[in-house]
């Protein structure tokens, strides 16, 4: 591997001009992230199930300097995932950076939770996750 980036490490951390995808941008942890990207120099693709609110959030990241590619789509299976990730190619040519915020808090008594519950949680929390990495992950390599 080439050391080149020790001479300027900072250099790792800069994704001015980047395509960053934010699933569960609605959310908390996705608003602020897609915040921070946009006031980063990111140019994002946002996506969430709650259409008054990422249209808040993505008219927030377009006063910070942001472009903007708004899906009101949940991750909610492979298509859909994939889906994401083509529109913010066909936006913005490519993708760079994957942030799942997406997910479910359902907070139970193990056993008072249902294993039909316990499972779409599950779903949401970790296999739709996975699904947005794959989508993600087959972009990126095939960019190089």
């Amino acid at each position: 591997m080439n050391a080149d980036f020790l001479k300027n490490p900072a250099a790792l951390f800069d994704v001015k001009g980047k395509v960053a995808v934010i699933t569960g941008a609605s959310g908390a942890f996705g608003a602020l992230a897609a915040q921070i990207l946009a006031g980063a120099g990111c140019r994002l693709v946002l996506s969430a199930g709650k259409k008054a609110d990422l249209d808040k959030v993505s008219e927030d990241c377009r006063a910070l300097g942001a472009e903007v590619e708004a899906l009101n789509v949940r991750p909610s299976n492979e298509k859909t995932c994939d889906d994401i990730v083509a529109a913010g190619v066909k936006r913005f040519g490519r993708v760079d950076i994957l942030v799942v915020a997406s997910g479910k808090n359902d907070v139970s008594k193990i056993d008072q939770m249902s294993a039909d519950r316990f499972l779409d949680v599950m779903d949401a929390n970790v296999t739709q996750s996975w699904l947005m990495a794959k989508a993600a992950t087959k972009q990126m390599l095939a960019q190089g």
